[in-house]
């Protein structure tokens, strides 16, 4: 950039005024005296340097505040996608190779050898900057972090690498083919990480890329095995969103940014009532009753005749860091709906004790020791640092806070908190009276069996019969 006199017009001077004068500068004394301060010249070349920034954003770095509370959960275990976690952690190295015969295997499944040649070469020209269709550009757009210091034809390369390993992990899910050869689908413990790292904020690619490798590959050349209708479709038959068997109709995926995305758009619940905060109310535990729903849907939880009705949520080892990933993506992405912090926020309301875990067990609503192990979602560190700019359930907790206000409820509850009190106030009274030491224990089991034998005979001298 030249001069800042040279970059600017009479429009973005004009009307302002040099002190001690009365009369507005013209045009070219305005321009004469920014091209003598040589401060504003420099400050026009870092401006000139600002580029703009991007409308399409969608990956981001976790913010340090949520990684600060649980900052494993945000960390890939076993694979690296993308350009965030590219050489960070030399565990990840070794999936490097399964990578490339990952995607030996995709362009494999074409029908004859020349179609392999030709799918590679369309996919090196639209993954490429200088081939016809480049999305290079539009990759980096969507990160929101700096790549300048990876080339273009590294980030080709990792973009094309990384989306065919995808695509052909969901296809051999999709098959259902022998997989005993399989280091991945062989082992008991692959499956279930891959689909913890394949969820992670910072370890995604754009879903374009996937969608244009489906375009190029699979879409015309595959046949041996039952095509699949989308990537979407592919990926949430891998993923089973916390373990539900029955896949949703109308899940929005024609604006999905990515894998993570895609889950978000599949929990959220259908277009209700939802309140700009403010403070939302929340349904207190105490006083209703939770109930199983026969609704498959996570988020679809309704209030009628004094029970809250939650569908079951299932719970693993990757549970806690799915619901983490999910809220950090509604932190970061201006665009997107909060359901999930909702839902959260919910869920914090009705567990407040372990009776509380133990009743909501009871009723079919938390599936825990799923696989054969015990984990535990903390809905209360989840939402430490969290911000909220719509509440989903204001409708369902109206119902709870006016239901709890009504008259036979409030005084049923009444009635029976008073004669709890009193009857932990007796309790404790005959615990300290007769049973505070082994002494009192016998002295008081000595009265009571006097006192049944001496109404036994008190009985038997009134009837002798």
């Amino acid at each position: 950039m030249g001069p800042l006199g040279d970059g600017i017009t009479g429009a973005h001077i004009r009307g302002r005024r040099v002190l001690g004068k009365s009369a507005e500068m013209t045009d070219q004394e305005a321009q004469e005296i920014l091209r003598n301060d040589k401060w504003a010249n420099e400050l026009a070349e870092k401006l000139g340097e600002v580029e703009e920034g991007s409308q399409d954003l969608s990956i981001y770095r976790v913010p340090s505040k949520l990684r600060k509370v649980k900052d494993g959960a945000y960390n890939p275990r076993v694979v690296s996608i993308g350009p965030l976690h590219r050489d960070n952690n030399p565990n990840l190295l070794a999936m490097k190779e399964h990578k490339w015969r990952y995607m030996l295997l995709l362009f494999q499944q074409t029908d004859n050898p020349k179609n392999t040649i030709e799918c590679l070469q369309k996919c090196t020209n639209a993954f490429y900057a200088s081939g016809k269709h480049p999305l290079n550009k539009k990759v980096r757009e969507s990160y929101a972090v700096d790549l300048t210091n990876i080339g273009e034809h590294d980030l080709a390369e990792m973009m094309l690498v990384d989306g065919c390993f995808i695509l052909q992990l969901l296809l051999r899910n999709h098959q259902s083919c022998d997989q005993a050869n399989d280091p991945i689908f062989s082992s008991a413990w692959m499956l279930p990480t891959l689909r913890h790292d394949l969820t992670l904020l910072e370890n995604q690619i754009p879903f374009f890329i996937l969608e244009e490798l489906y375009r190029i590959i699979i879409q015309p050349h595959i046949e041996k095995y039952p095509k699949p209708n989308s990537v979407a479709s592919l990926a949430l038959k891998f993923f089973q969103p916390m373990h539900q068997q029955t896949i949703k109709e109308g899940t929005n995926t024609e604006d999905c940014k990515h894998l993570l995305h895609l889950l978000h758009n599949f929990f959220r619940p259908s277009l209700g009532h939802i309140i700009e905060l403010g403070g939302p109310a929340t349904p207190s535990n105490q006083q209703t009753k939770k109930e199983g729903s026969a609704d498959g849907q996570l988020l679809s939880i309704n209030f009628n005749h004094g029970a809250i009705k939650i569908p079951p949520l299932f719970i693993d080892d990757t549970t806690d860091s799915l619901f983490r990933n999910l809220i950090a993506f509604e932190q970061c992405h201006l665009k997107s709906s909060h359901h999930i912090t909702s839902y959260v926020i919910v869920m914090k309301s009705l567990i407040r004790s372990k009776e509380d875990i133990k009743l909501l067990k009871k009723k079919g609503i938390i599936h825990e020791n799923f696989a054969g192990g015990k984990y535990y979602v903390d809905f209360e560190s989840i939402l430490d640092h969290i911000n909220l700019k719509e509440f989903w359930f204001e409708e369902l907790c109206d119902a709870v806070n006016e239901y709890s206000k009504s008259s036979k409820f409030h005084h049923w509850h009444k009635f029976r908190a008073f004669w709890m009190v009193r009857l932990q106030r007796y309790m404790k009274s005959l615990y300290v009276t007769y049973f505070s030491s082994p002494w009192s224990f016998i002295a008081f089991l000595a009265a009571a069996v006097v006192f049944g034998l001496t109404v036994t005979q008190t009985h038997y001298a009134i009837d002798p019969r």
